[in-house]
């Protein structure tokens, strides 16, 4: 499988923020991204409650040949109505002027989300929905997302997929869903399993799990900071005199957080020769930073191994700053 040229950046831009910041901010972003070294694009068709397809879409139009996409079916969002924009738009703005209301705000929402959508209906009709707001001819990546492996009967899926790639309206097609579900489905449905999606960080280790003989061809990772840069910014805050030891044995300060993510970061990118790992990021400085650490890394292959090494040992302790 080709679907990731070797000489591509390892490192993608997940979109599923990209309408919180409004749609001129959200292409901003994008473009940063481009401009930094990202050549390949993360989206769904829930993501920004059917928003965020169309957003992408309307950037990729001008670098469609330089880039590749992964976009993914199985959690379909409401039907877009001009009652549903309102809702939207009022949340977005309770969630700018009060942070701490996200969790109900999310929970109310995810009420007009209908998941498990795994038929062939629902495959074809959100394909072509996608195609449609990407504004392209084919898709790169086409996951399930989300699957219960061993809870459908794929034949039939299976089948459809592969008519699509036949067909040039996509070019593979696997899963994003968790560890659990990609570990299940390469046992019992390896023909879903050429590409695999799944969180993976230095905490979770996840990558680790894989079999060393399996179907799978390109696996992409995600969630290398989210967590893991939390509980480990918690650790330092709350250990300053082990925030020490550990900047000095890595000749690194590991408690500023460039330098941390950058640590983060390069683990997965070294935990998945060969693959893609996936960041989100609201901010341009952010992006430009991101991208950076991983295309022109400022911590060697020894202090990333390091760190990882000093996070295993460590993990106990780690467990109790979330």
């Amino acid at each position: 499988m080709e679907g990731i040229k070797k000489d591509s950046p390892s490192i993608g831009f997940g979109c599923s923020s990209l309408t919180s910041v409004g749609h001129k901010n959200a292409i901003r972003l994008l473009e940063t991204a481009f401009d930094a070294g990202i050549r390949h694009f993360d989206v769904a068709r829930y993501y920004g409650y059917g928003e965020a397809e169309g957003i992408l879409g309307t950037f990729i139009k001008s670098c469609r040949a330089q880039i590749t996409v992964t976009t993914k079916f199985g959690i379909e969002p409401p039907r877009r109505t001009n009652a549903l924009r309102l809702a939207l738009g009022v949340g977005r703005r309770i969630l700018r002027l009060v942070p701490s209301a996200r969790k109900l705000v999310q929970q109310r929402a995810s009420a007009l989300i209908k998941g498990n959508a795994f038929s062939v209906a629902d495959a074809s009709r959100n394909l072509e929905t996608s195609l449609r707001e990407l504004r392209t001819d084919y898709i790169d990546f086409y996951l399930l997302h989300d699957y219960v492996a061993g809870s459908h009967s794929s034949g039939e899926l299976i089948a459809f997929l592969v008519q699509a790639v036949k067909a040039g309206k996509i070019r593979y097609f696997g899963l994003g869903t968790s560890i659990e579900n990609v570990l299940r489905a390469l046992d019992c449905e390896p023909d879903l399993c050429g590409v695999i999606q799944f969180q993976d960080s230095v905490i979770t280790r996840n990558r680790d799990k894989l079999p060393s003989q399996s179907p799978h061809k390109v696996v992409i990772t995600h969630g290398s900071l989210a967590d893991a840069y939390r509980s480990l910014l918690s650790f330092f805050k709350a250990n300053n005199n082990r925030a020490k030891e550990w900047s000095a044995g890595l000749d690194l300060d590991c408690s500023d957080e460039r330098t941390l993510a950058a640590l983060l970061l390069n683990f997965s990118v070294d935990a998945n020769p060969n693959g893609l790992l996936l960041f989100s990021a609201r901010s341009a400085d952010r992006i430009k930073d991101n991208t950076k650490a991983v295309l022109h890394p400022h911590v060697t292959p020894l202090q990333v191994r390091s760190f990882a090494q000093l996070v295993e040992r460590n993990l106990p302790i780690l467990g109790e700053y979330p």
